[in-house]
């Protein structure tokens, strides 16, 4: 390697490890959001990419995006280059994905369940006299769980002065299902024409959700198989890959410039078939039922459709 090829490496290198600094240095200090501002859509995925986490590894959020840029580092340092690190950071950051496949669709169903279970309770607490806003803020603090987050938000927008619309807008992207939609429709209807009956509708819009959550449950079940088949051949593959990579005779040509371009098109075509499969695997949630807000992450601005 020549020396402007040297160069060239090191710019990168350093390039890359001041950007790998400020992003650790920004997760591990943790941020408090807040409810009233959008979220960035790099906020937006990383929240998308830790929902899709058992609980206890959200909790461990931290302690494994420094053990990936940890492994990054050692194995750059090691190997003397940086493609090498980063497909060793990513390995010990996507792992979890790789070993829970279905958690994405058993937190949906959560979801729905709390959804409905809160629409019962918003049923309950909603009387002749109480606008719907203020409904929402009594709930508030009772919400289940699994949307106790979304709920204490939207509470918090319609108590800051947030154009109910809005706000309830801003609910249905957070929860970006379709069934949360139908809900989001019944609240923007009600605010519009305030007619009587919202506990009734509500009510029976629970009893809908309820049931959608039980087929669900269904569904997954069967295709517990699958996803069982899907983890061994990614766990499988990544064994594999990694072995190859131990492997000098095998991996020696990749250490150098133009190989280490190539090993990082290979690396993103091998992340993206494990993603492929991980896809296969999983249940996405019900198409929108309305075009998310300008500022959401999660795809181009509208209203309702």
């Amino acid at each position: 390697m020549n020396t402007s090829q040297l160069a060239l490496v090191a710019a990168c290198c350093a390039v890359l490890t001041l950007l790998a600094i400020v992003l650790f240095v920004r997760e591990v200090r943790g941020r408090i959001p807040d409810p009233t501002k959008p979220t960035s859509q790099l906020s937006g995925r990383i929240q998308r990419a830790k929902a899709e986490l058992p609980e206890t590894w959200q909790q461990r959020w931290r302690h494994l995006v420094t053990t990936a840029a940890g492994v990054a580092l050692v194995v750059w340092a090691w190997t003397g280059w940086p493609v090498h690190g980063l497909i060793a950071g990513a390995a010990v950051l996507g792992l979890p994905y790789i070993l829970y496949p279905g958690t994405a669709a058993r937190q949906r169903i959560e979801r729905l369940e709390a959804l409905g279970q809160w629409l019962n309770h918003l049923a309950g607490v909603h009387t002749a006299g109480i606008s719907l806003p203020q409904t929402i803020r009594t709930s508030a603090k009772n919400a289940p769980a699994p949307i106790a987050v979304n709920v204490r938000a939207l509470a918090d927008r319609l108590r800051t002065g947030m154009e109910a619309q809005d706000a309830f807008a801003a609910f249905a992207d957070e929860l970006a299902d379709g069934v949360a939609d139908h809900v989001v429709l019944l609240f923007q209807s009600h605010a519009v024409y305030k007619g009587p009956g919202l506990s009734d509708a509500l009510e029976a819009l629970a009893t809908t959700i309820h049931q959608q959550a039980a087929d669900a449950r269904d569904i997954e079940a069967d295709r517990a198989s699958v996803r069982k088949a899907s983890r061994m051949v990614s766990l499988v593959i990544c064994i594999v890959v990694a072995g190859c990579m131990l492997n000098d005779a095998w991996s020696g040509w990749y250490q150098s410039p133009v190989g280490q371009l190539v090993l990082a098109g290979l690396g993103a075509a091998f992340a993206w078939a494990l993603n492929l499969l991980r896809r296969i695997a999983r249940t996405e949630p019900d198409p929108r039922l309305l075009n998310p807000l300008p500022h959401s992450p999660n795809v181009p601005m509208g209203g309702a459709r």
